[in-house]
């Protein structure tokens, strides 16, 4: 990966947890358990994974138990991730929830394909520096 990107994913990890942390009741929601993991490794909390389960029933549970101010959702860059996250943007405007995808869109810029991937793409970056 290289370094400008880097330098963007960087940035982008520190505007979400930034906004995570300024905005009270703010969740993500991903695809799965490795992309929660992912974010959780740089201390981003507040993340909710669809788990392939229904849309319809993820919203009402978002809606009616989670009750957050805003969702950021987070899918894959794959075809799969784009639908889903077409999908659940229009299931979860259905259920009144206020969703951003300003972040989705400023991470595909740094040139990662699946959420689970950033922690590995900023390691081998650092390992990169320390060889030369």
């Amino acid at each position: 990966m290289e370094k400008e990107k880097v330098k963007k994913l960087k940035s982008w990890l520190i505007d979400l947890k930034n906004f995570i942390n300024r905005k009270e009741k703010a969740i993500i929601v991903v695809e799965g358990k490795r992309d929660r993991t992912a974010l959780e490794k740089f201390g981003i909390m507040n993340v909710y994974d669809l788990k392939g389960r229904n849309f319809h029933t993820f919203s009402e549970f978002i809606a009616d138990k989670v009750n957050p101010s805003v969702v950021i959702l987070l899918a894959d860059f794959d075809p799969e991730g784009e639908e889903i996250a077409k999908k659940l943007k229009s299931v979860f405007c259905k259920y009144n929830l206020n969703v951003n995808t300003s972040f989705r869109e400023s991470l595909r810029e740094t040139g990662i394909r699946f959420i689970e991937e950033i922690p590995s793409k900023l390691l081998a970056q650092q390992s990169f520096n320390r060889r030369n």
